[in-house]
């Protein structure tokens, strides 16, 4: 009741409670001109607040201290005390103090007490919440995150005005082991089990008050959140990770999320990459990355990069470097355990030294590639016997030895995939040998093989062929710009490799190379001439034939190829790509019918034929209406006109037709003229003799060169300098 039934008078107890309540208005609320200031429950981002900041601290003042006057309000998690003034003959005084209640709901409570309630020594104790930063994170069901008892927890701001100072949580149990007594009397008023340890049995209260807060973070699902972020440089991410909490878990769930990384995009971040910078950010990023690429800048990584790589990246399954100077790159295996794919491009100092613990036997390297090196040799695959290795590529390694690769092959039992480009033309001799050992090689590539010895060709030619009659499971094979290819090549190409899927025999025209015949020399020693003949009609036409399962083919540059040759790719069912690039002698009569027998082709590259004209995109249109399916024509540097293929040619809403992007090289075209060398430029001198006005010039002969006083000639007059009078 109101009052009291017999003086009439109001109610003690109620009187005791509104006092308390006006009072805490008084001293806590600031009264606005709106009303009253409200006790927030969420900071701005909408986190729950746990965690109060408390100042004003008197001197000498102890955890148990605050854990007496906050303990009334609800259940402490933690309480941390800062103490300044630290020294041997200094006094440690207390600065400001972080108090963590499990409950939000207790913390609200604490917040809305009456100063009166909480003082300490005399002093009246500030309270505020904590920043975002500083307040715990909380699971989806609304449950707090905790680290488990006994580990510190270290943030990177402790708070705003010291930087770098470690929080320790004191878990309320320890508290109350110290200070039995105390914290009786505080479970005994307040009703609260602090003295349970690691238990929380109540839930935590939801006010049906409360409002909502929403930030972009909750209306942007996590797939565009994930989009956008894309778009943001690492070194941003990382540090605005102190924005807020709910930024932080958001930055470092699609840090961890990254599978990809490439060092070359730190290149536009005014902040150079250096190798403990590589190691801060593989700390956030290495442990769910896939494939990592090192194609910085070589000066701005050390030897250390190895050891950084192998120790955050546990699950890296591809690694690509680039123009490191680093001859150390043992680390990997100790560290990258399911290490799949390995690639040094342009690293000078590689040797191999560098590659022999990375390939020995229990390594898990299945694809292994060097490129554009003077060092390695080859000499570290003998008797390394990795069981995994299955894939082998050496590009532009002029130190490369082939009979110590052909010695070597024979502890690689698993290799199916072989590439030697550019490689010394003495590598050749050892080709034959090589193939013989690897009867399940299933793709080969020797490409870029443009010089050469006259005197070996058609013996090598020969063993050759014989090799290739071994490789039947062979399904692709490069032998772009390769002077030793020529149609028996091809021949023994579609008798042996009936399984071939991918083909590519562009610029292999051997007539182009050689354009002489032999000197009239060898045929009378009773050396038997060589016929250059190159790629042409014939080969393609066998190929076309015996292998049936191709898909890919690429015949650019061939001069020797006519509509004739090309009009056999007809009879391949499953070609999707055909590539013919800068080939004169094409018409669209060979195309067409490419188009209409070929109802898997989906791309058609016929850059710079000069032959072909708009008759291919009616073709491609009647194609696409019998056999629908997306194909794109790329006829850039052809007859086709852009007024033409929009205003008259029929189209179709799956053809997309390519004018624009001329992809052909006008170098490798077998027409091609290099006049800088032309026979004219021997000649050119010729004029300056026989102009009309040479005497003019320079001057009647006797007066310039039979004058007895030579000496006080002056050339310069005349225009004339030393060198001049030289070619002269």
């Amino acid at each position: 009741m109101y009052y009291d039934e017999e003086e009439r008078y109001p109610n003690p107890d109620l009187l005791h409670v509104v006092r308390r309540e006006l009072y805490a208005i008084n001293s806590n609320l600031e009264v606005t001109p709106y009303g009253l200031k409200y006790v927030p429950t969420h900071t701005e981002d909408g986190i729950p607040i746990r965690k109060l900041y408390v100042s004003n601290l008197p001197p000498k003042t102890t955890r148990s201290e605050l854990f007496g006057v906050f303990a009334p309000y609800g259940f402490i998690k933690s309480c941390w005390l800062r103490m300044g003034d630290k020294g041997p003959n200094r006094t440690p005084t207390p600065t400001y103090a972080f108090v963590t209640f499990s409950n939000p709901a207790d913390a609200h409570k604490a917040l809305q007490a009456p100063v009166h309630e909480k003082t300490l020594r005399g002093r009246n104790l500030r309270i505020s919440p904590a920043d975002s930063w500083h307040q715990p994170p909380e699971d989806a069901d609304g449950r707090g995150r905790w680290k488990p008892r006994g580990q510190r927890r270290h943030d990177g701001n402790a708070a705003a005005a010291v930087p770098g100072i470690p929080q320790p949580e004191v878990n309320n149990s320890d508290w109350v082991s110290e200070n039995a007594d105390t914290a009786e009397a505080t479970t005994s008023a307040t009703e609260v089990p602090i003295l349970q340890e690691n238990t929380e049995t109540h839930e935590e209260e939801k006010d049906s008050d409360m409002e909502s807060c929403y930030t972009i973070l909750d209306v942007l699902n996590r797939d565009c959140l994930t989009h956008i972020l894309s778009y943001v440089p690492i070194r941003d991410l990382i540090r605005s990770e102190r924005v807020s909490k709910t930024w932080q878990i958001m930055v470092r769930e699609y840090l961890q999320g990254i599978r990809i990384f490439k060092t070359s995009w730190w290149q536009h971040v005014p902040v150079m990459l250096t190798t403990a910078v590589l190691r801060r950010v593989l700390q956030r990023v290495g442990e769910g990355l896939s494939r990592l690429h090192i194609d910085h800048h070589w000066s701005a990584l050390n030897d250390r990069t190895a050891h950084t790589v192998g120790k955050f990246c546990p699950n890296l399954e591809e690694l690509k470097i680039v123009g490191m100077h680093t001859r150390n790159w043992n680390p990997l295996i100790y560290g990258c355990k399911q290490l799949k794919s390995l690639s040094f491009v342009s690293c000078n100092k590689l040797t191999d030294s560098s590659l022999v613990h990375l390939v020995k036997s229990e390594s898990c390297i299945e694809s292994l590639t060097v490129a554009n090196n003077t060092h390695v040799t080859g000499l570290f695959l003998t008797g390394s016997n990795p069981q995994k290795l299955n894939a082998l590529a050496f590009y532009n390694c002029y130190s490369l030895q082939g009979t110590v690769l052909c010695a070597a092959l024979d502890t690689l039992p698993s290799l199916t995939s072989l590439k030697l480009d550019v490689c010394p033309h003495t590598m050749w001799k050892i080709v034959p040998m090589i193939l013989r050992k690897l009867p399940k090689l299933e793709e080969l590539s020797l490409s870029e093989y443009i010089s050469g010895e006259i005197g070996f060709a058609q013996q090598s030619n020969d063993a050759f062929c014989d090799a290739l009659a071994k490789l039947t499971e062979l399904k692709s094979l490069n032998l772009s710009r390769n002077i030793y290819i020529t149609n028996a090549v091809l021949k023994r190409v579609a008798q042996s490799c009936t399984k071939l899927e991918t083909l590519n025999i562009s610029s292999c025209n051997s007539r182009k190379i050689f354009p002489n015949p032999e000197p009239q020399g060898l045929e009378e020693a009773g050396c038997k001439p060589r016929v250059s003949t190159g790629v042409g009609d014939e080969g393609l036409i066998a190929v076309c034939r015996g292998c049936r399962s191709l898909a890919d083919l690429d015949v650019s540059y061939l001069g020797a190829l006519s509509d004739h040759g090309l009009r056999a790719a007809a009879a391949l069912p499953r070609l999707t790509r055909l590539t013919a690039r800068g080939n004169p002698a094409l018409s669209a009569a060979s195309l067409a019918a490419c188009l209409a027998a070929c109802r898997l082709l989906q791309e058609l590259d016929v850059c710079g034929c000069d032959g072909v004209s708009e008759e291919v995109v009616e073709a491609a249109a009647r194609a696409l209406a019998d056999h629908p399916r997306p194909l794109t024509l790329r006829l850039a540097g052809t007859a086709a006109q852009p007024q033409d293929l929009q205003q008259d040619l029929p189209t179709h809403k799956l053809l997309t037709v390519d004018i624009h992007d001329d992809r052909s090289n006008p170098h490798l075209r077998p027409d091609f003229v290099d006049h800088i060398f032309d026979d004219s430029s021997d000649d050119s001198l010729g004029d300056l003799y026989d102009h009309d006005d040479f005497d003019d010039f320079f001057g009647p002969d006797d007066e310039l060169f039979l004058d007895d006083d030579l000496d006080d000639f002056d050339l310069y007059q005349f225009g004339l300098r030393a060198p001049d009078i030289i070619l002269l």
